[in-house]
């Protein structure tokens, strides 16, 4: 392998404290997966729930669906995507990974075919249990094909640590899978309907230092004009720029849209709604082309700093905190661009936060915006990251309101104890609202549905934070096999209720007051810290779920569906403080 492949392993091995005895070959497919994702998806994501290599893969060792720029694992998410944005649009990723330094015709061969066959309404022999999952949601989305625009993206990404020199044998392959899948009429029939992307070593180590490294672009600005001083910016300029040159700023070096710089933007791109499509329109028609920086609000970017020389502007740090929706038909149209397109930019340097967050909150004014989308700025989001930070050692945890906060931070923080903005919602709703059936929506419903219950002012932070405790524990003891890791992908969250529910007396944590709850939340920490009891507890947990599995498998339900439903929620509650009392009188 690739020496500077081989470091990047070890360093991605320790970020994520994956086990020293983890094979590297399967460290490679973890950080492959999440090289080829995370440029795709900038939000934190669970490697394991795309990862999907194992006996009976049909060749796929990652295995992705985007709709509406989210990754989604389930119907309930396709559906509340559709119901915000009132649109699908869909993006299937599949990726091979080989340590191995050659590209091979044969293993390029089955992973297409592999793809072929995850398409095909039948298949024979097995077919492991996260691909048949996958492929119910594929069968679920194209049912909804009346609400896309156009049908859906193929991208397959196989990577080896050689060198991919366009062989003409290899080419050949690939063109014949390309073909066949085009043949089928599932994609979109523009040019990238169907992609098949190999990615050699020297491919692999630009994705990962683009994924790492805080971007740094270089842009021409002539057109500007230096705004006064204003009160905690240490620079502001405000002025219009070729949309050509503008592209410089959103594209990585292979001209790619880097979607990490839109994080801090409160919409997420909403497709060719009639505002987008008008935009659209504008840059397409040579006689109103001219006009387009008289009809468009313009883009917000803030930067920790900038290297200013004439008219050179070298931005470093940035986030476009508004535009995100011209910058995407900027990007989707740029074959039609030309000199006469220009628009508005603002850049602001600053590093107060404050001042970001009004930025952002009267930059994003002009047309809807989510609920959940003004999440990180609330009061309570500031207080609940500084209470994780009170906390040191083992216990410490870093709570993540703002995406990628923590990332290139020295020395590098472990990944595992990042705690997103979703991943808290979900165990909160767990551990203490007793709903982990609900956990498999998009955040931004559950938020949405639940926000007189959680994240309200006057709670008391130590619940959220327990609770997220207690799954980074639970996962550990998953990845280290001292529990059955099988049950992870379908029933982590409902451990974390039940872990509650025998450990300690159940309670309504709305009717106690705060001193007696962090006193509850304290006794629950430390019995987490007591590994051997921790291990205990959740073995019967497991036992609890095995006997609610005996009564409703044999009605023919399988572990993806049981994990959604309210009546197992109900039953585990049950089951789970009869053991309470059993314990108790013991």
């Amino acid at each position: 392998m690739d020496r500077i492949i081989e470091a990047y392993l070890n360093d991605f091995r320790k970020e994520y404290n994956f086990s020293e005895n983890l094979e590297q070959s399967k460290l490679f497919e973890y950080f492959v997966n999440y090289c080829i994702i995370s440029r795709l998806y900038p939000e934190r994501f669970p490697l394991e729930d795309i990862s999907v290599g194992g006996g009976g893969d049909m060749a796929l060792d990652g295995v992705a669906i985007i709709v509406n720029d989210n990754l989604v694992f389930s119907p309930e998410e396709v559906d509340d995507l559709k119901a915000k944005l009132h649109r699908l649009d869909v993006k299937f990723i599949f990726i091979q990974s080989k340590s191995g330094n050659k590209f091979d015709v044969a293993k390029i061969g089955n992973f297409l075919f592999g793809v072929e066959s995850f398409f095909d309404k039948e298949t024979s022999g097995y077919i492991n249990e996260d691909i048949q999952n996958l492929r119910y949601l594929k069968e679920y989305i194209y049912d909804l094909s009346i609400d896309m625009s156009h049908n859906p993206i193929c991208e397959m990404y196989y990577v080896t640590t050689g060198k991919w020199e366009n062989d003409s044998n290899l080419r050949k392959r690939i063109n014949a899978g390309e073909k066949t899948l085009r043949k089928t009429d599932l994609f979109d029939e523009s040019e990238n309907g169907v992609k098949f992307v190999p990615v050699d070593a020297e491919y692999l180590k630009i994705i990962y230092k683009e994924i790492r490294n805080k971007v740094d672009k270089k842009i021409n600005f002539d057109k500007h004009t230096i705004l006064p001083k204003i009160d905690k910016v240490d620079e502001a300029y405000i002025g219009i720029l070729p949309a050509t040159e503008y592209l410089k700023l959103i594209c990585a070096n292979d001209g790619t849209l880097l979607r990490n710089l839109f994080n801090d933007n409160v919409r997420d791109f909403q497709g060719n709604n009639p505002v987008n499509q008008e935009i659209t329109d504008t840059i397409n028609d040579e006689g109103r082309r001219g006009g387009f920086v008289l009809f468009n609000n313009g883009i917000t970017i803030v930067a920790k700093s900038i290297l200013k020389t004439g008219s050179d502007f070298t931005i470093r740090d940035f986030q476009i905190v508004n535009g995100c929706q011209t910058s995407h038909i900027l990007y989707n149209n740029k074959e039609s661009l030309d000199n006469n397109v220009f628009l508005p930019l603002k850049i602001i340097v600053t590093s107060d936060e404050e001042v970001t967050n009004r930025i952002i909150k009267a930059t994003n004014r002009q047309t809807e915006v989510k609920q959940e989308a003004f999440l990180s700025l609330l009061p309570f989001q500031k207080y609940l990251e500084e209470f994780y930070a009170s906390f040191t050692g083992n216990s410490r945890l870093y709570y993540e309101r703002r995406s990628k906060q923590y990332d290139n931070q020295t020395p590098a923080i472990d990944k595992s104890k990042i705690v997103s903005i979703t991943i808290q919602i979900r165990c909160f709703m767990s551990m203490f609202l007793c709903e982990p059936h609900s956990t498999h929506r998009y955040y931004g419903e559950l938020y949405e549905t639940n926000s007189k219950k959680i994240f309200v002012e006057g709670h008391s932070y130590y619940p959220y934070y327990i609770s997220c405790y207690a799954l980074y524990s639970l996962d550990n003891l998953f990845k280290y096999k001292k529990v059955d890791s099988s049950y992870k992908r379908w029933y982590k969250y409902h451990l974390l209720m039940i872990f509650r529910l025998i450990a300690t007396k159940n309670i309504n944590f709305t009717q106690i007051n705060r001193k007696k709850l962090d006193n509850y939340c304290a006794e629950l920490q430390k019995i987490i810290q007591n590994e051997e009891e921790l291990i205990k507890i959740f073995k019967q947990a497991i036992s609890i779920i095995d006997v609610a599995l005996i009564e409703f498998k044999n009605k023919k339900y399988t572990d993806g569906q049981l994990s959604r439903r309210k009546f197992f929620t109900d039953k585990l509650i049950n089951l789970a403080e009869q053991e309470h009392q059993k314990v108790t009188l013991e």
